[in-house]
């Protein structure tokens, strides 16, 4: 954070928002607890969770775990965290046979009789007021509850375990200088034992005390915790907020002790609630009561579904862990006015009473209206925040982070960038009135920069209706949103600079052919096809051959009005790319790179049902897809058709120029894997190293997973690992993978990046091996034989490596074992693979890239 004194401008000094503790600190022991299902407990559950599936059912039902988990919220005052499914799961309740349950609560204080006591009546409120009349409606055999009953009365049903902690000082590796967690969860108790110095305390003068979160996400073994105010009503503002500190326990390399990082966001409260429809999603909500002063209650509300003649409406949905904060926490039934609690009803804050707030977190799209309060946290409030915090915990031993030092620049260096003209975007007036311009006049890319300022009204109407069927009165903010004024320049320099890139970049990319683009539109998006071809026509200036193309027949559109609606989704896949197979055979028979932008439709008016609409089936667009890359070897982007305001009366034309222009460059560019002025930025950045010793190839490996990003948990099986090169001088990129056939490690050769996506997306299954213990060896292998090569070949490479994924294959990437003067793969258990690569790895340049934005880097020499 960045530090000024007011009434001075200039910088004063930068302030980190982390803490963290001297060596020498006395040890703070933590006396925690975990609960856990008894192994008898578990089997019962599992017997009366197999019952659900009996009588029909396609699947097993859920136990109802969320009535627990609020029983557990209000009624435990130590209680830190707990799992979603509080082990109530079905993989959880089907486990391996023989092992015991998991904890699915972790406490930070008390004593094992304290807890015992507590939790009686909350089990036996539990097991008589949910778990019972959920078994008896399923039809589950008597004799299975009162077994389960049994273990309740001599107290068999939970155990409760001692989980000790010192939180703080924390051990360091010898080798390498990193702090070293002695047990697993020792990140969930420092950073609970910190939040419960927080809560209960004011940090935001005049806001009240702040509030824990008791979190149901992610697992014991995550440092993470949440605080809030209550919420806050500013004058002349719409709407509520909450201002909210959010703590996190990393380890750095080097450093000795953790990391308690610091950030201040702030969370918005709905003030109404739209009518629910097709992935609106569920919202969080909490509970913020006076009789708790230290901690704050989550509930969900569900978007749910249901079938009412054959057709599907929408509704919010309170979840069932709302029933159990209403009877805790003594909440009314009805508000003020006599109307049922409902979601609708909390969004207007009719269920909040003097002395309980009860609220639902803002998301935008789901309110009428913009919100009145602005994202973002002013830096005053967190400074505000960071002081008030610090007093806090010195007594605790807690001290700012100050071991940090500022990268000092030569002068004329620094953040400077050779010119990226190709990556900008070119603002509405200036992009059409070179639209109409070229459509008018034709020409080379030479625009007249006073074009459409000359058209008048008449003229320039005429124009978009004969070009794009398309009134002046149509656009949002009508000839005003075509005026250069304000922020919105001329661009008419940019455009030219722009042209010229494009042409250079298509020219490299593809130097002995003329790629082509097909826009697949719909008969309804014509107006928008005919833009994107103008767009394309002037931004690439015949660098791109562009053949618009309908749409076949019956692959988008409402699952009821396409074949097969009454299939499931595997089924209906195979209808919509049965669609397909004529337009993919004849793009397969094509010899040029083809892009494929395809211009569909999220929702269709429902032609039975004025005002109402139906969303595009849901495996129309994998499938496209699947089609066009898969099959028929495309790149394949798609781009939704011309926004409009909140009565449908005018078309957002700026907003679907600026979508355009996004799209096409991550059609064309992205999917090449094209980095602008790759050279021109080694060549600056590396100003003082020779030459000769510069890299000549950047690598970056990490591995790709099915619809999933970065993880902090388990990487699962379906992953593969890539490395993807940028040759230096060219600019080319190139991609190859490893995955499993048969029983072996294949390799696949370095491959154009866009031949190689579509060679990656048919490998099926996604594996680099079956077996757990062989997928961290075939990565480790995979990845010295992609460095070692590079470096035998004499191209000096920079090596960028995604360690929060690969972390959990190749373990030297952890805080504990990174040493760049003894790079080592070997085994989780310590057993070598290969050793001392830094001494065969010559000058090679290691960049570590990790989820928490901390870059250690390293030089072999």
């Amino acid at each position: 954070m960045l530090y000024a004194s007011p009434g001075n401008p200039q910088s004063l000094k930068i302030i980190p928002l982390a803490f963290t503790v001297p060596d020498c600190l006395k040890p703070v022991i933590v006396e925690g607890f975990t609960l856990a299902w008894t192994k008898k407990a578990a089997g019962i559950l599992a017997e009366i969770h197999k019952a659900t599936g009996c009588s029909g059912n396609a699947t097993h039902k859920n136990l109802p775990y969320a009535s627990l988990r609020g029983l557990l919220e209000v009624g435990l005052n130590d209680l830190a965290c707990t799992q979603m499914n509080l082990g109530l799961s079905s993989f959880d309740l089907n486990g391996k046979a023989g092992q015991d349950p998991r904890p699915f609560a972790y406490l930070n204080g008390g004593n094992s009789e304290a807890i015992r006591k507590a939790l009686r009546p909350l089990l036996n409120e539990w097991l008589t007021g949910y778990l019972n009349p959920f078994a008896e409606r399923e039809e589950v055999a008597p004799e299975v509850l009162e077994r389960l009953e049994g273990l309740h009365e001599t107290g068999e049903l939970l155990k409760i375990d001692p989980l000790p902690s010192q939180v703080i000082p924390w051990k360091w590796s010898e080798k390498t200088g990193t702090a070293e967690s002695r047990a697993p969860y020792d990140y969930r108790a420092l950073v609970d034992y910190v939040a419960r110095a927080i809560a209960g305390n004011e940090i935001f003068q005049g806001l009240g005390p702040m509030k824990r979160v008791i979190s149901a996400r992610g697992s014991f073994t995550t440092g993470m915790a949440e605080l809030m105010t209550k919420p806050i009503a500013l004058s002349q503002k719409a709407g509520e907020f909450s201002l909210v500190v959010k703590l996190e326990i990393v380890t750095y390399p080097s450093l000795h002790q953790p990391l308690l990082k610091i950030e201040v966001t702030k969370r918005r409260w709905f003030t109404n609630l739209k009518p629910p429809r097709f992935n609106f999603g569920n919202i969080n909500g909490f509970v913020f009561s006076e009789d708790y002063g230290d901690r704050a209650f989550s509930y969900k509300v569900l978007c749910q579904s249901q079938k009412q003649d054959k057709e599907k409406s929408w509704q919010w949905k309170i979840d069932k862990d709302f029933e159990v904060l209403r009877r805790k926490l003594h909440l009314s039934l009805k508000t003020t006015e006599g109307q049922n609690i409902n979601p609708e009803q909390i969004a207007l804050g009719k269920a909040s009473t003097d002395s309980c707030k009860i609220m639902l977190t803002f998301r935008n799209g789901l309110q009428e209206g913009q919100h009145g309060i602005k994202v973002g946290v002013p830096e005053i409030d967190k400074l505000e925040a960071f002081e008030a915090i610090s007093d806090l915990l010195k007594p605790l031993g807690f001290e700012p982070f100050q071991s940090y030092s500022e990268i000092k620049w030569k002068p004329k260096t620094g953040h400077s960038a050779p010119d990226n003209s190709a990556s900008r975007m070119i603002n509405l007036p200036t992009l059409l009135s070179a639209v109409l311009e070229h459509l008018q006049k034709g020409g080379d890319g030479d625009f007249t920069s006073s074009y459409i300022e000359k058209l008048d009204d008449t003229e320039l109407n005429r124009l978009l209706k004969k070009y794009f069927s398309l009134n002046l009165s149509d656009i949002m903010g009508e000839r005003k949103s075509l005026k250069f004024k304000g922020k919105t320049k001329k661009q008419f320099q940019e455009l030219t600079k722009m042209i010229e890139a494009n042409q250079k970049i298509v020219g490299k990319l593809y130097p002995h052919q003329r790629p082509s683009l097909i826009i697949f539109y719909e008969d309804e998006l014509q107006r928008e096809m005919k833009l994107l071809e103008a767009i394309v026509q002037v931004l690439w200036n015949g660098a791109i051959e562009v053949m618009p193309n309908r749409l076949p027949a019956n692959t988008h559109g409402p699952r009821i009005l396409l074949p097969g609606a009454n299939l499931k989704a595997q089924e209906r896949s195979h209808e919509r790319i049965k669609a397909w197979e004529p337009i993919v055979q004849q793009l397969a028979l094509r010899k040029q790179r083809t892009f494929c932008l395809v211009l569909a439709r999220k929702f269709y008016p429902d032609r039975n049902k004025k005002g109402k609409s139906s969303p595009d089936d849901r495996v129309n667009k994998p499938s496209t897809h699947q089609a066009l890359a898969d099959l028929a070897g495309s790149c394949v982007q798609f781009i939704l058709p011309i926004k409009t305001n909140k009565n449908q009366e005018n078309l957002k034309l700026d907003n679907f120029f600026h979508r355009g222009q996004s799209a096409l460059k991550d059609l064309l560019y992205a999917h090449s894997g094209w980095v602008d002025n790759v050279k021109q930025k080694v060549d600056h950045w590396l100003e003082a190293t020779p030459i000769a010793q510069r890299p000549k190839e950047i690598i970056g490996i990490t591995i790709v997973r099915k619809q999933k990003g970065r993880t902090r948990g388990s990487i699962e099986s379906t992953f593969l690992p890539i490395a993807v090169r940028l040759k230096v001088e060219t600019g080319e990129c190139e991609l190859c993978c490893a995955y499993e056939k048969g029983s072996y490690l294949e390799k696949t050769p370095w491959r154009k990046f866009p031949d190689a996506i579509t060679f990656i997306s048919k490998i099926s299954p996604v594996k680099l091996g079956t077996k757990k213990e062989v997928r961290p060896n075939r990565f480790m292998e995979f990845v010295k034989e992609i460095i070692s090569t590079s470096v035998e070949e004499g191209n000096q490479p920079l090596v960028m490596i995604d360690s929060s994924n690969c972390v959990q294959l190749w373990p030297w990437l952890g805080d504990r074992q990174l040493d760049a003067h003894h790079i080592n793969f070997k085994t989780h258990s310590g057993s070598p693979i290969y050793e001392h690569m830094e001494q065969e790895w010559q000058g090679v340049r290691l960049i570590r890239l990790g989820a928490s934005q901390f870059c250690k880097r390293g030089k072999v020499c």
